[in-house]
């Protein structure tokens, strides 16, 4: 009888525990998780086009070396770049001193070189 007893016991205690649990454990509303998730999945999406698009736009900017180039070669003409040229001995080597042969030219190379020198 005792044992009967202590069945009958232990029989009772699972099913308070399991009715305990039930009640810690809330009820899933699966309609409320598909929602949720078709939410979710909207969002990621929207988020992974504006990432794609960002992507697209870096890729088609043209890149530092071709804006370079571009810059170079429309500036690059026949002409002679504009020299500043001043009264006072900073600027010297910027005036327009163009020899016409071997000498001047040595002459004036040995002038840059002293002045450097000199300073």
């Amino acid at each position: 009888m005792e044992n009967q007893n202590n069945s009958t016991n232990n029989e009772r205690e699972t099913e308070k525990s399991s009715l305990e649990q039930a009640a810690i454990q809330p009820e899933v509303d699966i309609k409320a998780l598909q929602k949720s998730y078709s939410e979710l999945q909207s969002a990621f999406t929207k988020k992974a086009q504006a990432y794609k698009e960002l992507e697209q736009k870096i890729n088609s900017m043209p890149r530092r070396e071709d804006i370079i180039r571009e810059y170079l070669l429309s500036n690059n003409t026949s002409e002679a770049p504009t020299v500043l040229t001043s009264s006072s001995s900073a600027f010297d080597f910027a005036k327009e001193k163009k020899p016409t042969n071997l000498a001047q030219a040595d002459r004036l190379a040995c002038e840059y070189f002293k002045k450097g020198v000199s300073k």
